[in-house]
């Protein structure tokens, strides 16, 4: 039986703890990198002073930009990615995602799909009409075109609507 995946916001409370998966992923990776780009993503959980409420997770998913991990019920991290909502001239709001990792430890692809969930939940949230995701191999039919230009592979993105359309 598989293990239950939770998508989670990423704070800077919870970095360290991400660290060994992603220098595991990243070995050039130094913490004190990772430390710097996470503080670039993270933004501090927001209080309702006047209120006494913690937003916690919630007010985390309406961030601009963030990073999300995939994380067993024990609380072990098994994948992450980051996460910016732009807006594109012709496609208006979309969430580009970068930086994913993911580590299956039992058949199937069910880190990936938390993280498939995540996404969605993401692109709802933010009103984003496609969501791309950057990986780090370059595939498809500019691969040549490109490589006469001088470029290296290095990323591609793929689109995706951020409403998927159920097959028939």
């Amino acid at each position: 039986m598989p293990e239950v995946y939770q998508a989670l916001p990423l704070t800077s409370h919870t970095a360290d703890m991400t660290f060994p998966l992603v220098q595991m992923l990243q070995v050039d990776l130094t913490f004190v990198r990772w430390r710097a780009f996470v503080d670039k993503y993270c933004l501090p959980v927001i209080k309702n002073e006047q209120a006494g409420q913690d937003y916690g997770d919630s007010i985390l998913w309406q961030r601009q930009r963030g990073i999300i991990v995939i994380a067993n019920e024990r609380g072990y991290i098994h994948g992450l990615f980051s996460y910016h909502v732009r807006d594109d001239m012709t496609d208006g709001l979309v969430l580009h995602v970068d930086n994913v990792m993911a580590v299956e430890i039992v058949a199937g692809d069910y880190v990936l799909d938390a993280m498939g969930g995540a996404m969605t939940r993401l692109a709802s949230d933010h009103d984003c009409r496609n969501v791309y995701v950057s990986l780090g191999e370059m595939e498809g039919r500019l691969r040549d075109y490109f490589a006469k230009a001088g470029f290296v592979p290095s990323k591609v993105r793929y689109c995706a609507p951020a409403t998927p359309k159920l097959s028939a």
